[in-house]
């Protein structure tokens, strides 16, 4: 891939979750696209929670990367660049915890200049 021609522009999002409240972690801007490659989810907290991971793809139906997945006190969970979600721009990456407590929540992704035009695979 020539750089300068398609230059990616790398960047780490977080959240920290204290409540139940689901919480907006990064909004693809218009224009673009987003190769997410990795997610980490830490409970800083003494007692175990539970993480729900999404993409709100309004109005199409959301995509759960975690949902409702335990993670224990002092534990983490990773996803780390085996996996890549192609996200389109109004996506929106959220995170809520299963309660109270402390979880931290990082995602990184390489946001790309979105193709003048796009390709329907549904043969539309």
């Amino acid at each position: 891939m020539d750089i300068l021609r398609n230059p990616k522009m790398l960047y780490t999002k977080n959240v920290n979750l204290t409540d139940a409240s689901t919480q907006t972690i990064v909004t693809i801007p218009n224009g673009y696209v987003a190769h997410w490659t990795m997610a980490f989810v830490s409970n800083l907290h003494n007692s175990t929670n539970d993480i729900t991971l999404f993409v709100d793809k309004t109005p199409d139906p959301d995509i759960y990367i975690f949902n409702g997945t335990n993670v224990s006190s002092k534990e983490y969970l990773l996803l780390d660049g085996n996996a890549v979600f192609v996200l389109q721009a109004g996506d929106v990456i959220k995170a809520a915890a299963g309660g109270s407590g402390n979880m931290e929540v990082i995602v990184t992704f390489d946001l790309l200049e979105a193709p003048a035009t796009f390709v329907n695979f549904n043969g539309g």
